[in-house]
């Protein structure tokens, strides 16, 4: 009995694990490839978006595939006056500043405290900006054309988001003949539309070195005498070639504002019809909630401290539990593509948007019926709608699915853009049968 028992007590000391140190190891290995997949894949899900939690320094930046900051290089001027260095400029400096390639403060004075640099043979005053814009992308050209691929200009009052600025570039080839911003319309200058100067515009390298080289040479084409700034080099761009692009996104919605965000997120267009802004809008303005473009690129007369609380409220404040998709990294443009651009929207008589609004009781009310009517003014007058685009998109296989997700995402979230891209879904598809 006694040594029955002992044969048992070896035997069971001597029986093998159930893993192997082999087995262990092959195990292990399993994990964490495992692990190393899920993380590619939240990775890939941020679409190369760069993100940044609470402080804006660079050891809190995510690292993603890919670095748009180092893939979309931007130089930003910006336009001041002595009077708004400290009030402004210095703000601009400390904000979103800080996040371009290389930041440039032109003014007509040096100021060692703020930064700035001194334009030659420049004033100040309104009558002097066109002059200023002029030396100051000579200036450019001259210290930086090879070190950036996007020159951007803006005022000491505009608000760039500039993860923004770079994702919407990313397509777009430096060696493009094209620059973007808010684009106005005055055919009888400029045929195909300018920018307007305080949203901000950006040029690629071969816009910057056309206008260089060719326009600032050309007295006849691109005047030197005083004009409006914004307009005045829509006129020299177009002059030598470059292509007013189209920033806005699937849905039509503005990426470059003019105006600050409470203008464009309450303004009631009924209220004075004849505003200027809607005029002179080279595409239709939407207003409320669906004004502007879920990734914006920039806002306009946003005074000093201001920047602060843009800062706050665009990189530190975070809803709980709400999170943003972001869309996939698009694909890289053709030239033929990149210089396809549509054309104006028909100006709307303005007696239907007045007649539309007329039984509402609220400035809220006021300005949802308003909404409406400029969306199927836009839808029903124009063949080059943003719902075509959308369905355009859908049918193109090129677009990311997560492109197609967050249109759908937007449209699901309104019910006018809903029923617009149904009542075109039916004609598309009774077309293609």
């Amino acid at each position: 009995m006694y040594i029955a028992m002992e044969k048992t007590r070896s035997s069971m000391h001597m029986k093998k694990p159930l893993v192997s140190r082999k087995h262990f190891a092959f195990l292990f290995a399993i994990v964490i490839a495992c692990m190393f997949t899920v993380l590619s894949f939240l990775q890939t899900n941020y679409a190369g978006v760069q993100f940044r939690y609470g402080s804006t320094d660079d050891d809190h930046l995510l690292i993603h595939p890919i670095n748009l900051t180092d893939s979309v290089r931007v130089l930003c001027w910006i336009m001041t006056t002595p009077a708004n260095h400290e009030t402004k400029a210095l703000h601009v400096k400390q904000t979103w500043g800080r996040r371009c390639n290389k930041l440039l403060l032109m003014s007509s004075t040096e100021d060692a405290k703020v930064g700035t640099i001194a334009l030659a043979g420049v004033g100040e005053g309104r009558q002097s900006l066109w002059n200023k814009t002029r030396e100051a992308f000579r200036y450019v050209y001259e210290q930086h054309l090879n070190e950036y691929d996007w020159f951007l200009k803006a005022d000491d009052d505009t608000y760039v988001i500039m993860e923004n600025l770079r994702f919407f570039l990313y397509p777009y080839s430096p060696e493009f003949p094209i620059f973007f911003g808010s684009k106005f319309r005055y055919p009888e200058l400029v045929s195909q539309g300018y920018f307007s100067g305080g949203a901000g515009y950006v040029l690629s390298r071969e816009a910057l070195k056309r206008f260089a080289e060719q326009a600032l040479n050309n007295t006849e084409t691109c005047s030197t005498a005083y004009d409006t700034e914004d307009l005045e080099m829509g006129r020299c761009m177009e002059s030598v070639n470059v292509t007013a692009g189209d920033s806005r996104d699937l849905m039509g919605r503005k990426r470059f504002l003019p105006m600050e965000p409470l203008f464009h997120l309450t303004t009631n267009p009924a209220e004075d019809p004849n505003f200027w802004y809607k005029h002179y809008s080279f595409y239709e303005p939407f207003y409320g909630r669906n004004c502007c473009s879920d990734l914006a690129i920039s806002f306009h007369y946003i005074q000093g401290l201001q920047m602060y609380v843009m800062d706050y409220l665009i990189y530190s404040l975070h809803p709980y539990g709400v999170h943003y998709r972001n869309p996939a990294l698009p694909p890289k443009k053709s030239l033929d593509d990149a210089l396809v651009v549509p054309g104006p929207y028909p100006l709307p008589s303005t007696t239907s948007t007045t007649t539309t609004t007329t039984t509402t009781t609220t400035t809220t009310e006021a300005t949802s019926t308003a909404a409406v009517s400029e969306v199927d003014v836009q839808y029903e007058s124009s063949d080059t709608t943003d719902i075509t685009q959308a369905i355009d998109a859908l049918n193109d296989i090129s677009i990311h699915q997560s492109q197609i997700d967050h249109v759908v995402d937007r449209l699901l979230e309104n019910n006018v853009f809903l029923e617009k891209m149904l009542e075109k879904l039916k004609s598309h598809n009774k077309s293609s049968e």
